[in-house]
């Protein structure tokens, strides 16, 4: 589905949403797709465009053409690599999907990485043990991105645009019941793959006890999500990365968080993913006049985080 940009380096082909080549590493002339124009805004939040979504459901066909078309993006670096993997093999992983670097203006000093546009950073501080686990963690938050982002233009038809960007930015950053689905997609994975130095589920614990207002119903339901998602994240993330089998997953440390958290179905899972694309499409759609300098911040940020 997406256009590609040619290395002039290299001749290699990437992703049209890639400032730096794959494979050499070059940087890539690829200013167009960085171009935050309002007539784009318009063109994607518009009356036809809610009238495809609202006809046209999230299949479980098309789900899994989504999937595969993500592995897809990662198949130039296709190994499975041994259970003591270590940081440069991740990283060789994680390349085609988010640039993994040193956090050198320590944003946030109190963590050990954290997952931003599309880029990987990690603490200078981190221990050399937990950075395994650190990029495993943030590149599921960008394996989750990339479900929203090729669901809406599977959805819609459409070509990976800067908006469509902005739009799974905004889903994930402003929803705080999604926040909830996508930082225990990041555990989960985390603990999949390297339980060794699994630390918890640190961060979800936080956004849940600095959100006391969030009803309970509405958490449990986007956990399940989570949960049913993770699973999507790990079968992605299998194709390249030898999992751990030295942890039973009836005894994964999500049993002990103080909710009922089970799988969803697939039609269950899809129904709950289409619901939060299709209402929160509608909303920016019906309040294009507040929403687009909103968007417009997240598209400077995508910018200027990738130029």
């Amino acid at each position: 589905m997406n256009n590609k940009v040619i290395c002039e380096n290299c001749g290699h082909e990437n992703a049209i949403n890639l400032n730096q080549c794959s494979q050499c590493d070059e940087t890539l002339r690829n200013y167009a797709y960085y171009k935050n124009d309002f007539k784009d805004f318009y063109k994607l939040f518009s009356s036809k465009n809610i009238e495809l979504l609202k006809k046209i459901p999230l299949t479980d066909t098309a789900y899994d053409s989504i999937l595969n078309s993500i592995i897809d993006i990662g198949n130039e670096n296709y190994q499975v690599f041994p259970e003591d993997a270590n940081v440069q093999h991740l990283i060789k992983i994680a390349k085609p999907y988010a640039r993994v670097q040193y956090d050198n203006h320590n944003r946030y000093p109190n963590l050990f990485s954290y997952y931003s546009f599309n880029q990987i950073y990690i603490n200078r501080i981190t221990p050399n043990n937990m950075i395994p686990g650190a990029i495993i963690h943030e590149l599921a938050h960008h394996l989750f991105n990339e479900i929203i982002k090729q669901s809406i233009m599977h959805l819609l038809n459409l070509e990976k645009n800067l908006y469509i960007e902005s739009f799974a930015w905004y889903l994930t950053l402003q929803n705080d019941y999604l926040k909830i689905a996508n930082e225990f997609v990041s555990h989960r994975v985390q603990e999949y793959f390297i339980p060794e130095s699994f630390t918890g589920y640190t961060s979800l614990l936080d956004i849940l006890d600095d959100n006391e207002e969030l009803e309970k119903e509405k958490i449990e339901t986007e956990l399940n999500v989570g949960l049913s998602v993770s699973k999507d994240v790990i079968f992605i993330l299998e194709k390249y990365v030898a999992p751990s089998y030295t942890t039973n997953p009836e005894l994964s440390e999500y049993h002990n968080l103080e909710y009922n958290i089970q799988e969803l179905d697939e039609q269950n899972k899809l129904n709950a993913m289409y619901t939060i694309i299709v209402n929160t499409f509608v909303f920016i759609a019906n309040h294009k006049r507040d929403m687009q300098p909103v968007l417009n911040d997240l598209n400077q940020n995508y910018i200027d985080f990738n130029i």
